[in-house]
C-alpha cells in the first residue's frame, strides 16, 4: 500500500487517534521529489511559497506525508475543455 522508502529518508508521525495518521512515514525533500517525479529544487520552491502541504520538524527540517502529496497532485489536476 505504501511505497518503500529507504530508512535514512524516513521519520514517522504518530497521533493518538486510531483513524488519523498513525506510523505513516514522513518523506524528506529528496524522497518527495522522487515520489512526484520532479527536482528537489522545485519541492523547496513549493515549500517556500507554501503551495504544498508539509510538516516542519524543529527549526528547519521539512517532511511530507505521502498521502498529502498524492492529494495535492489530485488538487492540481486541470480538466480538459472537451
Amino acid at each position: 500500500m505504501y511505497s518503500t522508502v529507504p530508512a535514512r529518508e524516513v521519520s514517522v508521525i504518530r497521533k493518538r487517534s486510531s483513524h488519523e495518521y498513525v506510523d505513516r512515514p514522513l518523506l524528506d525533500i529528496r524522497a518527495a521529489a522522487s515520489h512526484l517525479g520532479c527536482s528537489e529544487r522545485f519541492i523547496r520552491r513549493l515549500v517556500q511559497e507554501r503551495r504544498i502541504p508539509f510538516v516542519k520538524l524543529g527549526g528547519t527540517r521539512v517532511r511530507f506525508l505521502e498521502l498529502d502529496l498524492d492529494q495535492w497532485v489530485v488538487g492540481q489536476r486541470v480538466e480538459a475543455k472537451r
